[in-house]
């Protein structure tokens, strides 16, 4: 697939879309922390400090607590209305996780005071991505790690079909039967994300991608992505 026209979907979700939103990312939290587990493997160490951006309902940081039991973490995201189901969320998970609610494009941490940045598919929904990245470089310290997966615009389209049609199957009666194809068609192709890394200045950013996926890192090495 290749829509050369982004679409933007929008910062927020509508509140039609959360619980369905909330439901599908605690589907994919699991999986998707065993994926980041199987990149970072042990380079999170205790006592680091770990935000993950566009977090939704937390599944990702709640799976994530049970294998860095003894990192700290903290879920952002800009609706208040997924963030209480978040923390609804903390019982039953194996430790704390803290939640807050704000932009990822004015980041409420100090300058190099994060340790470790994780976004997972949050990416497209941000309209001026040089802006976030800033402010990541900004807030994340020297020798950090950061981990950013998000869609991208031109998958290969077999691909694009075969993931479409299972979400269409999936939510097909529901309010959101049409968001795998609103969240690629709004999603960055590579070239235009390598010209916003290089509009930001810093050279501590490096860009991957697949068939399915751009990666945006810092201090991963390549054998990882």
């Amino acid at each position: 697939m290749r829509c050369n026209q982004r679409i933007p979907e929008g910062r927020a979700l509508n509140s039609a879309c959360e619980a369905l939103f909330a439901r599908a990312a605690r589907w994919g939290g699991r999986p998707a922390a065993g994926r980041i587990c199987q990149i970072l493997k042990d380079t999170v160490k205790p006592g680091m400090k770990v935000l993950d951006i566009g977090t939704g309902p937390g599944a990702i940081p709640f799976h994530l607590k049970k294998r860095y039991s003894d990192a700290s973490f903290t879920g952002l995201d800009i609706s208040p209305g997924i963030l209480q189901k978040a923390m609804r969320g903390q019982k039953g998970n194996s430790g704390p996780v803290a939640f807050l609610c704000g932009d990822g494009e004015a980041l409420p941490f100090g300058p190099q005071t994060v340790d470790v940045i994780l976004s997972f598919f949050a990416l497209h929904h941000m309209d001026h991505p040089e802006h976030l990245l800033m402010e990541i470089d900004r807030v994340l310290k020297p020798g950090g790690i950061l981990l950013m997966i998000d869609f991208r615009r031109d998958m290969a389209h077999g691909l694009y079909r075969f993931l479409n049609a299972l979400w269409k199957t999936a939510f097909f009666f529901t309010a959101g039967r049409s968001g795998f194809e609103d969240s690629v068609q709004s999603a960055w192709l590579p070239d235009e994300m390598d010209s916003r890394l290089k509009h930001i200045g810093s050279n501590r950013f490096r860009l991957h991608a697949n068939p399915m996926e751009l990666w945006v890192m810092a201090n991963i090495g390549e054998s990882d992505a």
